[in-house]
């Protein structure tokens, strides 16, 4: 399992760094996926008792552990924030590992060995360093979680769609990881306090676990794009910049987040005209991956603009406001007989909805009734 969770790693590795147009993230992925093979090196150095033939180990036993949860947590925020470059402010995430090697350095820099073979008599710098090893990863798990329901949070300012840019998969791999770093506490607490071990070995199933993260995120995460890739806006001048990082903006609906827009009233009360006049004449909601940006180029304002006026003028943010929209073309579809013979879902698909559980999740929140209940409820006569 060792071997073939390590020929796994690095096959998802090469297959990551081979893609035509490379991100940031793929590289950071790629590395996540590094240290997890590391993992089984390390085991398998261990469950044969081989780490004082190879003091090597040692050094990547103490390094993989304590760069696992930073690693994962920055390529969350690279993912969130539509980067493609490594912020100088991340360097903070290193902090625990650096305090590790300190605690550490007297083995580091003597015989590693003595690190495990004198483990039971620590002295109190190395028991703090083994503190810090051991939560460094569970405490950037933490971090990622908020990150992602931060994400997640945002992106009805900006997205009439949620599937492929809320991330899910990646909030179920990071419940993975905490998964696994319970397991190993558990497995840890159990071997040490009651000297038990689990029916299929000490290693073996956390090997398979590992095993099967490594797919799980070597397969979605090969698939994931950066969620602004190519995502354009523009602006008043025309000209055409970077979409904004969702993660750093403030809650749109916070009036305090508008202060310096410049949007007076008037100016509120145009766009807003304009705007509705667009969504009833050109139905720009049919297109299932509308932006922001894209609707605001539209209406011909900036999107900083367009979120203002939605926000305040309307109460709502962007997903709520553009599937507004398409509930009423599906009710519009419901009512009338003649489209009796098409499914449900196909009339949800043709009213701009790309997903059948958001669909049906909206329609039910807006009107109280399953849109089958809705049709059979408000069939209109023929004319």
């Amino acid at each position: 399992m060792n071997i073939a969770g390590l020929i796994l790693a690095l096959f998802f590795i090469t297959l990551i760094l081979s893609k035509k147009h490379k991100q940031v993230h793929d590289y950071l992925l790629s590395f996540f996926i590094l240290l997890l093979g590391n993992f089984l090196v390390v085991k398998y150095v261990f469950q044969y008792d081989l780490y004082n033939s190879y003091p090597i180990i040692v050094y990547i036993d103490i390094c993989y552990w304590v760069l696992l949860g930073p690693t994962l947590y920055i390529y969350t925020l690279v993912i969130t924030r539509g980067e493609n470059h490594l912020r100088i402010n991340y360097l903070y995430t290193l902090i625990p590992a650096i305090l590790v090697i300190l605690c550490f350095s007297g083995y580091i820099f003597g015989t590693p060995t003595d690190l495990f073979n004198n483990w039971e008599s620590p002295t109190m710098t190395v028991l703090i360093g083994r503190y810090i090893w051991f939560w460094n990863s569970p405490f950037f798990y933490l971090l990622t979680i908020l990150a992602i329901r931060k994400h997640q949070k945002s992106i009805r300012d900006h997205f009439s769609f949620l599937k492929s840019v809320d991330l899910n998969w990646l909030y179920y791999l990071s419940h993975g990881f905490a998964i696994f770093i319970l397991f190993l506490l558990v497995r840890g607490i159990l071997y040490s306090v009651f000297g038990w071990e689990f029916p299929f070995g000490n290693y073996g199933i956390s090997l398979v676990a590992v095993f099967m993260y490594i797919f799980g995120i070597g397969f979605y995460g090969y698939k994931q794009r950066g969620i602004f890739d190519n995502s354009i806006i523009i602006d008043d001048q025309n000209k055409i910049q970077n979409l904004p990082e969702i993660s750093d903006m403030k809650d749109d609906r916070n009036h305090q987040s508008y202060q310096k827009s410049g949007l007076n009233n008037e100016e509120a009360l145009q766009i807003l005209s304009k705007l509705k006049s667009l969504m009833v004449k050109e139905e720009p909601y049919l297109e299932s991956e509308l932006h922001l940006s894209e609707l605001a180029a539209m209406v011909d304002v900036s999107t900083h603009k367009l979120s203002q006026v939605i926000n305040e003028s309307l109460h709502k943010n962007f997903f709520d406001f553009v599937n507004e929209y398409r509930i009423e073309k599906v009710k519009d579809f419901l009512s009338n007989p003649g489209y009796n013979q098409l499914k449900i879902v196909s009339l949800a698909y043709d009213s701009g909805f790309s997903s059948k559980s958001t669909f049906y999740t909206l329609f039910k929140k807006s009107e109280g009734i399953t849109p089958a209940e809705y049709r059979k409820k408000n069939q209109r006569l023929p004319t």
